[in-house]
């Protein structure tokens, strides 16, 4: 099932679908937003951090924060009590939030982010995301999501290693642009990504792309990282190179678990599709049990005859319904 869609020029159509893909909110209503953040003076506040700072905790009902054009070089932290946060910029090329926190820097990983959500009804709508530590700094996000019932609608999020760790509970991107190198969506929530461009930076030297690791570690647990209608490409600058190998993912926990179905996957991804979890600093294969579904792809890197056979693919569309928004993450 694929949502259909919404009045791109419509903030009212994307916070509706919001509403219907979690059913998690009344419907709501035209309003102005509660406040304007903008660099240069002419908002309430002249910082994203502030504007949220400022937000009631424990609301509600939605609380917009419209983000004016321009480069915000900040850390952000939605915290837990700053529920229903509703972010709105003025486009995904023009209101961009950006930092360069890095592994490599001496930070722990989940404080490379660029933009923690942890408060619950979360919603962005025409942002760009970015970490620009670069490949050399290693783990570096853009964004680490917590909250539950988060959507992201036409956000990019750019960075290399880690860009988008989505940690857990039930995530929802649609529209969205999604760059990196190594496990670049990655994480063990129930996250669902419809109609994104995905597309692979250039890699250190010698390494190779992969582009989920999904972190589900007991069988029994209902996460795991969808991608359905979405596109997979190369970047400009990757296209040139013929030395860079790209998976489509590996299996980060032991019973990791990973669909595409619907996509177009270009020429870029390996025929073997999946690469197997090697301990980190050695070359020992760690033993997985891992579920790697494919249905119904297209492109040239969508056939399946040479892929691993610890992966699978099927044509029954009873299996490939289980992976739906309606399914998947309880939305209608």
């Amino acid at each position: 099932m694929v949502i259909s869609d919404t009045s791109y020029g419509n903030i009212v159509a994307l916070l509706i679908a919001v509403a219907i893909v979690f059913c998690c909110q009344s419907q709501l209503t035209a309003e102005t937003p509660n406040v304007v953040v903008s660099q240069y003076g002419t908002g309430d506040f002249t910082t994203i951090a502030g504007a949220i700072l400022a937000a009631p905790n424990k609301s509600v009902q939605p609380y917009y924060i419209k983000i004016k054009q321009g480069i915000y070089r900040e850390y952000i932290r939605v915290e837990k009590e700053k529920t229903n946060i509703v972010l709105i910029g003025e486009g995904m090329g023009t209101t961009i939030i950006t930092g360069n926190r890095s592994f490599n820097k001496g930070n722990k990983i989940d404080d490379t982010a660029t933009v923690g959500v942890f408060g619950s009804g979360f919603t962005a709508q025409d942002i760009t995301f970015r970490n620009d530590a670069g490949p050399g700094k290693y783990q570096a996000m853009a964004l680490i999501v917590e909250a539950d019932l988060a959507s992201f609608y036409r956000c990019r999020f750019d960075g290399y290693q880690d860009t988008l760790y989505a940690k857990m509970n039930n995530q929802f991107y649609r529209d969205c642009e999604i760059y990196g190198t190594i496990d670049f969506i990655c994480g063990n929530a129930k996250a669902l990504f419809q109609n994104c461009l995905i597309k692979a930076h250039i890699p250190l030297a010698m390494q190779y792309n992969t582009i989920i690791a999904q972190k589900r570690e007991f069988e029994k647990d209902a996460t795991g990282i969808v991608l359905q209608n979405c596109t997979i490409k190369a970047s400009r600058d990757l296209e040139k190179m013929d030395n860079v190998i790209t998976y489509l993912g590996r299996p980060w926990g032991i019973f990791s678990r990973t669909v595409v179905m619907e996509s177009f996957i270009d020429h870029l991804i390996s025929p073997r599709g999946w690469i197997e979890w090697i301990e980190p600093g050695k070359k020992s294969i760690v033993r997985r049990h891992p579920y790697f579904l494919e249905y119904k792809n297209r492109g040239p890197g969508a056939a399946t005859q040479k892929r691993v056979t610890w992966a699978s693919h099927t044509m029954n569309p009873n299996i490939a319904s289980t992976f739906t928004v309606r399914n998947f993450i309880n939305g209608d």
